[in-house]
């Protein structure tokens, strides 16, 4: 399976769990019905920036859309990471979160051709 695929597979799951159509969900997504059957289908590749959108009307990480990366680990990043967001409130640390998984999605759906 392809990462678009993937992509399309994921999206299509999130939608019927939170029970929308495709209609409801172009509504909300400010898009057409067809664009959100053509992203299930794989047809259409959605980007990054539909991809965010998404995972805020689902309330999931953007990374979601994604197969699982490598599993390398990045222990000492992430400490250095919490030691920067240290003071900071927590909508800052939501968005903080939000920025990275975006930043990641960004890099994943580039390696897509």
């Amino acid at each position: 399976m392809s990462v678009v695929e993937y992509i399309g597979n994921k999206i299509k799951e999130l939608r019927q769990n939170a029970k929308l159509s495709q209609a409801q969900l172009a509504t909300r997504m400010k898009t057409a019905a067809n664009t959100i059957s053509r992203w299930e289908t794989g047809t259409y590749k959605p980007t990054v920036e539909d991809l965010e959108q998404l995972s805020r009307v689902f309330e999931v990480s953007i990374l979601k859309f994604f197969p699982e990366g490598d599993s390398e680990s990045l222990e000492d990043k992430v400490h250095s990471l919490a030691r920067a967001a240290q003071g900071l409130d927590e909508k800052d640390i939501y968005e903080v979160g939000k920025f990275i998984e975006f930043r990641k999605a960004q890099r994943l759906i580039k390696s897509v051709k």
